[in-house]
């Protein structure tokens, strides 16, 4: 008997589980550290402690024309004065030498406001709200043929982004920084990040390799 269901459990899978095909991998740099438990890199230059790693989340529409990928970014000030980023500071490049600039928050709000739904692949689906659960609730209880999609509201887009700006003597800011990119096709990527002083002519102030898998 569970002979005959195994092969519709794995077809469920395939359907449903299409974020959790790729990962990315970070990669050793000089002077980094490597975090094995959650994937991320931190890196120390001139009393700045950044760390990189990918977010575990992504969107997924039925309309949403454009891949929309995040980075989580925590950035430490261990020097005497300020310092300061901005969603300009922050870029992609991938092995084939397309770069990609990070997307405000604003406007990846509206991107995913122009659909109803919008879903959060497993294992990451919860509910964020109490309405969410009682809506699920409901279809499972009278066994609806009409699926239920976990919404993802629009303001945790805005809310979870990278705060820009000074950050103080001591101080540290943490949040997503958000992309237009599809990973499959690609082999690595790259996240430069640049200080508001640094021109982007010149090397990135921070570098994170990531292999994708």
């Amino acid at each position: 008997m569970k002979t005959r269901f195994l092969p519709l459990i794995l077809l469920i899978s395939a359907i449903f589980l299409p974020g959790c095909a790729l990962k990315l991998v970070p990669q050793q740099t000089e002077a980094g550290v490597i975090n094995p438990r959650d994937d991320s890199q931190t890196v120390s230059k001139n009393g700045i402690a950044m760390t990189a790693r990918a977010a575990e989340t992504d969107f997924f529409s039925y309309n949403l024309q454009m891949n929309l990928a995040a980075f989580t970014v925590t950035i430490e000030n261990h020097t005497d004065g300020e310092v300061a980023f901005s969603i300009d500071s922050f870029l992609l490049l991938d092995d084939q030498g397309r770069q990609y600039y990070a997307i405000a928050p604003e406007k990846v709000k509206e991107m995913v406001a122009k659909d109803s739904y919008y879903l959060i692949p497993y294992p990451y689906v919860g509910f964020y709200y109490l309405e969410d659960y009682e809506k699920a609730s409901f279809y499972n209880t009278f066994n609806s043929d009409v699926p239920y999609y976990y919404q993802v509201y629009p303001q945790e887009i805005a809310t979870k982004a990278l705060p820009v700006g000074p950050i103080i003597p001591g101080g540290k800011v943490q949040g997503y920084v958000y992309f237009n990119i599809e990973f499959s096709g690609k082999k690595e990527v790259k996240l430069f990040a640049y200080r508001k002083s640094t021109p982007k002519s010149a090397p990135p102030d921070f570098v994170f390799p990531f292999r994708i898998q």
